[in-house]
């Protein structure tokens, strides 16, 4: 019987030492290459999620790319609207560009005056040159000069009053107060 007995002991030793090995192995050998396979996934997820962001921001970025000539447009306007500040801050090339424009509407601009430079009380940015002229002309030629005034010349201007006469041949001697704009904020010409 005792015989039987330490076959029985071997036995159950033997299946006690195959279970501690399988234990053994699975939480030394098994479980951390699953750990490492479950981080190696998580960071393949999140270089595919960084992937995807750097595709759509490529792609925004070469859609963008795409209107840099319009954008150089914008900038060209801006630019001709609003001046950098200068010893003439453009006022004579201004006043001829008004010129032109009334001698192609057959009106005759004159009587220019041009005060100190106000600070604007909004934007510290920018200076407002204030100027005063005078518009004579046919009724509507002079309404058609004070609409490319404010529309199609390319220079920021804000009337700030007018003082109209009409003769009795149909007439205008328009008198004008008006700001031209100017800022200390210089950016680069990408031309």
């Amino acid at each position: 019987m005792t015989a039987r007995r330490i076959d029985q002991i071997w036995l159950f030793g033997g299946l006690a030492l195959i279970a501690l090995l399988i234990a053994g192995g699975w939480f030394m050998l098994i479980s951390p290459k699953y750990a490492d396979e479950a981080k190696a996934q998580a960071d393949t997820q999140d270089t595919t999620i960084q992937l995807n962001k750097a595709k759509n921001g490529f792609r925004a970025l070469k859609d963008e790319t795409a209107k840099l000539d319009e954008y150089t447009e914008q900038l060209a306007e801006y630019q001709a609207a609003l001046p950098v500040a200068s010893k003439t801050n453009g006022i004579p090339d201004f006043l001829k560009q008004l010129q032109t424009m009334g001698t192609k509407l057959d009106v005759e601009v004159s009587g220019y005056s041009a005060s100190a430079e106000e600070d604007s009380k909004d934007l510290t940015t920018i200076t407002a040159l204030p100027i005063t002229l005078n518009v004579e002309g046919d009724v509507e030629r002079v309404s058609k000069f004070i609409k490319q005034l404010q529309t199609t010349q390319p220079r920021a201007v804000l009337i700030d009053s007018g003082n109209l006469a009409i003769d009795d041949e149909d007439r205008a001697t328009l008198s004008l107060s008006l700001n031209a704009y100017v800022t200390s904020t210089e950016t680069e010409d990408i031309s």
